[in-house]
């Protein structure tokens, strides 16, 4: 059976369980208070900005990865 490709069209639906989880990862570890001071760390991050272009491919890895990412910032 043939994958969707991931195009620059539809990479925004795979966004909200990563954000979630990044979002939740952070609160977990620390850095965000709440999800909603979580959400607004992730969403206005560097790392949501290269999650959004399907070119980065940053869809692609896993929340370990994202959460690594975002803190080094």
């Amino acid at each position: 059976m043939n994958q969707p490709k991931i195009t620059q069209d539809n990479v925004h639906l795979l966004l909200p369980n990563k954000v979630a989880q990044l979002a939740d990862r952070l609160i977990q570890n620390g850095k965000a208070d709440d999800m909603d001071s979580a959400l607004k760390m992730v969403y206005s991050s560097p790392v949501y900005a290269k999650l959004e272009q399907e070119n980065t491919k940053y869809w692609w890895y896993g929340v370990n990865a994202l959460y690594q990412a975002i803190s080094l910032q």
